[in-house]
């Protein structure tokens, strides 16, 4: 594994449409080295079916925790207990 120190890093999660794309998901990282201003320079690329999960977390030294960030998105109905407890989906 390496580390590499950036002025900036940009994640993007990009969800594919197209009928023949490679996979449902491609996340890309990208970063701008320290001392080249203006470069963008592509990390990584990686392809998935599953929505990728996307955590941000503190760390303060002797223990690292879970920001939680809110979501943009409207919850699903939960119609039935099971659904409630998560040992079915909801709609």
């Amino acid at each position: 594994m390496s580390i590499i120190k950036a002025n900036i890093i940009e994640v993007e999660v990009q969800e594919q449409a197209a009928p023949d794309a490679g996979a449902k998901y491609m996340m890309v990282i990208k970063y701008e080295p320290e001392g080249k201003e203006q470069s963008d320079d592509i990390l990584k690329i990686f392809l998935t079916n599953k929505k990728p999960i996307i955590k941000q977390t503190i760390d303060f030294g002797d223990k690292v925790i879970e920001k939680i960030l809110p979501s943009i998105t409207k919850p699903k109905p939960i119609k039935t207990a099971k659904a409630l407890f998560g040992l079915e989906e909801s709609e």
